[in-house]
């Protein structure tokens, strides 16, 4: 199930969808989600306002929970799957188990964002079974801020199909969009409160100043464009970057560039990092929480900067395009780590989760599952 349409789930995410696997939109209706597309483009006026935080939610809370609970039961499912903990929100607990997934560092909870703490302490005390953290480093920080539902805490890494990302990596880009030149790429949501991309544009207009023919293009969309857009311009890099906009195949973009860079601030297992290692790119991150640091090996696999850190990241940048042994050795030893993070690994521990939150209730309940997407 997901709660609201949008055009993502039309043009790119319902065809990746296999056909046997059911797609339940609980908030189909325009009253419904209109509002809540517009407030999250940032294009809500003050009487959609009224209408989206006052009026509807009484409306649209039971609803989607009666929607919710009568898929649930209708599917004969025992097992559900939050993949980003908003569910519980709508439905409280469960008469089935349910697993949710913490995908952001909490390390950050414990200053200055209290309120969402207690939120996230009640959600794995009452509404979880079981609460999935992305990397061990999110994992230690949970036991340690919330001891009393260590119990439910596990680890399991984002798996990512490999062959898949590799295939799609091999198919040519857009010729209307594609530099001529060499290029270094970034993927993300163009959002600068987690991803920092303005470090990224400061980083390059260095390199640029050093004399590299590489562009840049990012890849993605998001509410801060237009002011990246204006920074790109102020930094004389108007000629310079690309601003490819939502890219259904981000693989051929990473796999086409000769370096892909990441600048976030926060996050919990970023996959983009995992399609550059198995596409084969080399990669420079910022070592920010969580992630970065658990997927390039401590810098084996890839180079790590500090956060916010401009040269840096530019210092980083030009070692990997320049030095030629770093480059080799990164690749090396990223093709190797990278297969930890393929579906068999995970598909395994996944399945003995499952099994943990089902087997007390195998006699009597019958067996099944559901996901939430």
């Amino acid at each position: 199930t997901v709660t609201y349409p949008s055009p993502e789930l039309e043009s790119h995410f319902r065809a990746r969808l296999p056909q046997d696997v059911k797609l339940h939109v609980l908030a189909p209706e325009r009253w419904l989600s209109h509002c809540r597309q517009l407030k999250k483009q940032r294009k809500l006026g003050p009487l959609g306002k009224i209408y989206e935080e006052a009026l509807l939610p009484p409306v649209r809370k039971p609803l989607m929970n009666r929607r919710f609970r009568q898929i649930l039961l209708q599917g004969g499912y025992d097992v559900v799957v939050d993949y980003d903990m908003s569910l519980s929100r709508i439905t409280g607990p469960l008469p089935v188990p349910m697993i949710g997934y913490q995908h952001f560092s909490v390390a950050h909870l414990a200053s200055g964002h209290g309120r969402k703490l207690r939120k996230l302490r009640h959600q794995c005390k009452v509404d979880y079974d079981a609460v999935v953290m992305l990397t061990d480093s999110m994992l230690a920080d949970a036991r340690q801020l919330m001891p009393e539902a260590a119990d439910k805490l596990v680890r399991l890494y984002n798996a990512i199909d490999l062959d898949s990302i590799r295939s799609r990596a091999d198919q040519p880009l857009d010729p209307a969009l594609a530099p001529r030149e060499p290029f270094i790429v970034s993927v993300g949501r163009q959002e600068e409160s987690q991803k920092d991309f303005t470090s990224l544009l400061r980083a390059y207009a260095k390199l640029v100043g050093q004399g590299i023919e590489e562009r840049l293009v990012l890849v993605g969309d998001g509410a801060s464009r237009p002011q990246l857009e204006a920074l790109a311009r102020s930094l004389g890099l108007a000629d310079r970057v690309t601003f490819a906009g939502f890219q259904s195949n981000p693989y051929a973009w990473i796999r086409h560039a000769r370096l892909m860079a990441f600048s976030s601030k926060m996050e919990g297992l970023p996959n983009v990092l995992l399609e550059g290692l198995a596409v084969g790119q080399v990669v420079v991150s910022t070592d920010c929480p969580t992630g970065p640091r658990e997927i390039l090996d401590d810098g084996r696999a890839g180079l790590l900067v500090p956060v916010g850190d401009v040269d840096g990241l530019a210092e980083a940048m030009r070692r990997g395009l320049q030095d030629v042994p770093l480059r080799q050795a990164l690749l090396a030893h990223a093709s190797r780590h990278v297969e930890q993070m393929g579906f068999g690994p995970t598909g395994q521990a996944f399945s003995a989760l499952v099994d943990r939150l089902t087997r007390p209730a195998a006699a009597s309940a019958p067996a099944v599952a559901a996901a939430r997407a």
